[in-house]
């Protein structure tokens, strides 16, 4: 071999030696128990593809067939990997021999999957403390970072709350968001960052994701998350933020693509310093945009309802109209459908409208009320519907206020109490039947500021609270008890004796509201699970001070509440102690 040839060997060498480092080079750097089903990983160190697979559950118990599908097509597409991003399985439960069986379920379908698979925890895999542990123990980590061709990954758990302390202030824990820090700093100068979660986190101000979104700061990054069924694409700072639909879980399909309502996966391609999106239906592909913000907010935009009431409780009648007015922003005919309720105490003329906007164009409406002072509620209620390209894509009710938003005042001034124990550690099979003990037990005297009480787990005392917004936050106020009563007092000082208009909106199971110790019966069905649902009702008020007590209770997870009061020519005093 003459000395050319050689050399020609050594660089061949060379080359190879360099492939073979730096394809070694760019496998993924795991921590320890990643949660992965280990399948190889491409060698190609330039670029490279991933799959984002939506949520299978929260509904979708007959939808296998859809899941199993996009797992078909992505076999055919081969990307490097897929990630899941969370509610695998249906869960929201302690028991472990029904976790057993519904990750074995899940685990069927997910094994014809030829791909490298990472999962993370969505709020159905990861519930209660059971199910956190249960993760720990057979899937593993609950959040994770890693690299793969000079690219960053960071999973993250938004249930993580689950498994820390009960006063924890955010979705993550601070343990997480160091963890994501110092990820962050420990690859300052990958090409790009891609953050997976299940709950989309920057759309929920106290989630915690302020704290990562600053830390991200000017890299380049994209940001993926499920949990709504619905895909939108958000732009934040010039990134972009990708709401997902479902891969097979409960949703209403809509043939609008725009809405977002269609089962999906996604194919993620990295080229150099470029990332492309496709949003893949089984059986169509999409482009990444095809859901935006943009044009949800046209439907926001296309109808107005701007009620205009005139009350005097000295006259025998109110009148009143709601002034309709739509806006055709779209490039399609729109059909807006709108019916009201039969009512005992309002007049309502006319009682169903229908209008068809083209393109462009707009029209107004009114509808005129005519009820008796003494007997304003319940509200008039309208159910609107809006078909577009002739499909319906939009339907709500509403109520009809005879009180101006600008005219009602939050009560964010209490004094609580609590937490107590409700009596009960299940659920009522009937949903309907409230426990004896919470409809039994008599009211505290109000706001004594000395006087101790035996609560749930130790003495309690009244507390003073005042909330940064209308949202009164039993949960973090009270330490985030389960089976718990507690109450919560605020006075009113009026001028006068007067009835006024108020709202509460119950975050919580059971709620009771009374105004001078007497329940207004209105502002919930009596022995009705609240959750999440709104009460109208009209306070007497006597002239001088009146204490407001509400009483709730809740089961497990989230418990607040948040009521406004009519305060007209902001005649009335508001207080969270009544003065001496």
């Amino acid at each position: 071999m003459d000395c050319n040839q050689i050399l020609r060997v050594f660089v061949v060498l060379l080359v190879c030696l360099a492939i073979t480092s730096s394809a070694a080079a760019q496998a993924p750097d795991f921590p320890d128990r990643m949660p992965i089903v280990e399948r190889p990983f491409s060698d190609d160190p330039d670029k490279f593809s991933f799959a984002i697979i939506g949520d299978k559950t929260g509904g979708g118990l007959d939808k296998w067939h859809v899941f199993d599908r996009a797992i078909s097509e992505i076999n055919s597409l081969q990307p490097d990997f897929a990630i899941m991003v969370g509610d695998l399985i249906q869960g929201v439960t302690t028991d472990r021999e029904q976790l057993d069986a519904e990750w074995a379920e899940f685990w069927q379908h997910e094994s014809p999957l030829t791909v490298p698979f990472l999962l993370l925890p969505g709020n159905h895999d990861i519930t209660n403390r059971v199910m956190y542990d249960y993760w720990v123990e057979h899937i593993g980590r609950t959040y994770s970072a890693f690299t793969y061709k000079d690219c960053l990954f960071i999973i993250l758990n938004t249930e993580e709350r689950h498994g820390l302390p009960l006063d924890v202030e955010n979705w993550f824990g601070e343990a997480q968001i160091r963890y994501a820090a110092e990820a962050l700093e420990r690859h300052s100068d990958v090409r790009h960052t891609f953050v997976l979660l299940h709950k989309p986190a920057w759309l929920h101000e106290e989630s915690g994701w302020s704290q990562i979104e600053e830390m991200l700061g000017n890299r380049a990054y994209t940001v993926f998350a499920g949990h709504y069924h619905n895909l939108t694409l958000h732009t934040r700072n010039d990134r972009r933020y990708f709401v997902l639909s479902a891969t097979g879980g409960g949703l209403t399909p809509r043939d609008v693509k725009e809405f977002g309502a269609f089962d999906h996966y996604s194919i993620v391609t990295v080229d150099g310093d470029d990332v492309t999106v496709a949003i893949i239906e089984p059986g169509s592909i999409h482009p990444a945009d095809i859901s935006t913000t943009a044009f949800k907010e046209k439907f926001g935009d296309l109808v107005t309802f701007q009620p205009d009431f005139e009350v005097d409780r000295a006259q025998p009648v109110t009148s009143g109209k709601l002034e309709i007015e739509l806006k055709n922003r779209f490039e399609k005919l729109v059909k807006v459908e709108i019916a009201f309720d039969p009512s005992d105490n309002w007049q309502i003329t006319p009682n169903q409208l229908t209008f068809e906007v083209k393109p462009g164009q707009e029209t107004q409406s009114v509808v005129t009320f005519l009820g008796a002072s003494d007997a304003l509620l319940p509200l008039p209620t309208y159910h609107y519907s809006i078909l577009y390209g002739g499909e319906q894509l939009y339907t709500r009710s509403e109520k009809v206020k005879y009180v101006d938003e600008v005219d009602l005042h939050a009560l964010k001034d209490w004094q609580i109490l609590g937490p107590f124990d409700l009596g009960i550690t299940e659920r009522p099979t009937d949903s309907q039947t409230a426990p004896a003990q919470f409809i039994a037990e008599k009211l505290p005297e109000a706001g004594s500021s000395d006087k101790i009480y035996s609560g749930k787990s130790g003495q309690l005392q009244w507390q003073e609270h005042r909330a940064d917004s209308e949202v009164i936050n039993l949960n973090k106020v009270l330490g985030d008890p389960d089976w718990a009563v507690a109450y919560a007092v605020a006075h009113i000082k009026s001028p006068d004796d007067r009835t006024v208009f108020a709202q509460i909106r119950w975050g919580s199971e059971l709620g009771r509201l009374f105004v001078n110790g007497v329940e207004i019966q209105k502002a919930s069905v009596p022995e009705a699970d609240l959750f999440f649902s709104w009460a109208y009702v009209e306070l007497p008020l006597k002239a001088g001070w009146n204490s407001v007590t509400v009483k709730s209770a809740d089961y497990t997870g989230g418990w607040h509440y948040r009521m406004w009061v009519e305060n007209r020519m902001d005649a009335l005093t508001f207080s969270h102690q009544m003065p001496p």
